[in-house]
């Protein structure tokens, strides 16, 4: 079948509605089906109180539940980050929402809280989503408007979690009204393994990896290009040097820029098991990767720590039942729907102002003022309405720093984004495992948990943001109109 529509081949610089586009349609499938993966993934901790009555389950074991769910996307955001280089972020996103549903799936069968610890660990490949969701948007748009589609993608994807929270408890209360809880709980799951079992589908037959069409075709053209680059180039070697200047003066002229100051490189497609190992000890030994890492730990780890605690910090503190709370908590993970996408689109205005150094900026004020609020938080659990307020503050902030880490990542090193976007999205997962093992030890203060997490971002961006070098700029390049 063929469209009459001119379809673009390179990456696209501004947005359109028609779907035919490959470029919207992957950024469409890249967030939902993120979205998908980040509502599997969280699907048990909005009913795990219910669990937990029935099987007997305590307290303990489901804070281990919540830190080896995260502690296991560690491990796979690394590995698909080089296989999203391998083979393309679609096959990729397809493999990962089929693994993740099937453990999602036989969570009915859990009996004790070893069980559930070992369900939530291999569900937890589901986060590993993120990476092709980032990957396959880089590959579709260009450097002006990369923070902005990476944000959508990652922030409407993460809305996952605040999905979660509305959905489980409906579909659990509709359930249950017909039978016992024991039964409930358990089909409740059924849904989202479903759900990803279909988004796998639909992003196998209906989705596209690159402008150009699948990655295995475009790898098998790029070859073909690179063999008849190298044939040219040495019957180029027998010119006369007149003919080499001449032909060197008029590609110069040619050359035509679509207004980027930034630049983003094509990935590296082809390397072996032991370059990928080499490319990963050089990427982490980059000191802007290490920053973005601890950044974007501080940011997505508190998302991750929040989503598995929040509904529980509204039912004990004010003393809520299960669903009142979970609602209330499902505005944290809702907020996804602009605040991510905030701190993209901020992140892309600052460098059309101030270019690189103008995304540091921007990055440098979000996590301040996520710092500043988070430390507010922990002051305003004195009632449930202050609290609610300061937590829609806080939320916004924590994950417009998520869309503005992205603003930058892109740009740290463009051949290895795969390896770069794995890296940063594990430490993502590391910072969650730490400030959930941080929330399991200093529970039932949570006063003194979000005053931590306060202080530990506002730390980061302070320090990070002012020693971060990116394709050779910094913050202080804003000084002195050398910037550009």
């Amino acid at each position: 079948m063929t469209h009459t529509i001119n379809l673009s081949e390179e990456k696209t610089s501004c947005y359109r509605k028609n779907l035919q586009f490959p470029h919207m349609r992957a950024l469409h499938f890249a967030w939902f089906s993120f979205m998908i993966a980040f509502m599997a993934w969280y699907a048990i901790p909005p009913i795990v109180y219910h669990i937990a009555e029935d099987l007997g389950i305590s307290s303990v074991e489901i804070y281990d539940s919540n830190m080896v769910a995260v502690a296991i996307t560690i491990v796979a955001r690394l590995v698909v980050g080089p296989l999203c280089e391998r083979f393309g972020p679609r096959r990729v996103m397809c493999v990962i929402l089929i693994c993740g549903a099937i453990p999602c799936g036989l969570t009915a069968l859990i009996t004790n809280g070893a069980g559930l610890i070992g369900v939530r660990a291999v569900i937890g490949i589901l986060g590993a989503a993120f990476v092709p969701c980032q990957f396959w948007t880089t590959q579709m748009f260009a450097p002006s408007i990369v923070g902005t589609a990476n944000s959508i993608s990652a922030g409407w994807g993460n809305m996952g979690a605040g999905v979660t929270y509305l959905l489980m408890p409906a579909i659990y209360d509709g359930i249950v009204s017909h039978t016992t809880n024991a039964i409930a709980w358990r089909m409740t799951f059924v849904v989202p393994a479903g759900i990803c079992l279909m988004v796998a589908a639909m992003n196998y037959f209906l989705a596209t990896d690159t402008p150009q069409g699948d990655w295995f075709v475009v790898k098998n053209n790029q070859d073909t290009q690179e063999f008849i680059s190298s044939s040219i180039s040495v019957a180029a070697s027998f010119e006369e040097p007149e003919q080499k200047l001449e032909k060197a003066l008029s590609n110069n002229t040619g050359s035509t820029s679509d207004g980027d100051d930034e630049s983003i490189g094509e990935v590296k497609r082809n390397q072996s098991f032991k370059g990928t190992l080499f490319s990963f000890g050089m990427v982490l030994c980059k000191p802007a990767v290490l920053v973005m890492m601890t950044h974007y730990a501080c940011s997505l780890g508190t998302e991750l720590a929040i989503d598995n605690v929040i509904g529980q910090v509204f039912r004990e503190k004010f003393a809520l039942d299960n669903s009142t709370s979970s609602y209330i908590g499902s505005v944290f993970g809702l907020l996804n729907v602009c605040s991510r996408l905030c701190g993209g689109l901020f992140s892309d205005f600052m460098a059309q102002q101030f270019h690189i150094p103008g995304r540091i900026l921007a990055h440098f004020i979000l996590m301040c003022l996520e710092g500043v609020f988070l430390i507010g938080f922990s002051f305003g659990l004195i009632s449930l309405s202050s609290a609610i307020v300061l937590m829609i503050l806080f939320s916004f902030f924590v994950q417009a720093v998520c869309g503005s880490t992205f603003g930058i990542v892109p740009f740290v090193d463009p051949p290895n984004n795969g390896k770069v976007m794995g890296l940063v999205g594990a430490a993502g997962n590391v910072g969650g495992l730490v400030f959930n093992l941080m929330f399991r030890q200093l529970q039932p203060d949570f006063e003194k948990a979000f005053l931590c997490l306060g202080c530990i971002s506002l730390g980061a961006g302070l320090i990070g943001n002012v020693i971060i070098r990116v394709q050779g700029k910094t913050i202080w390049h804003l000084f002195g109109d050398n910037y550009a």
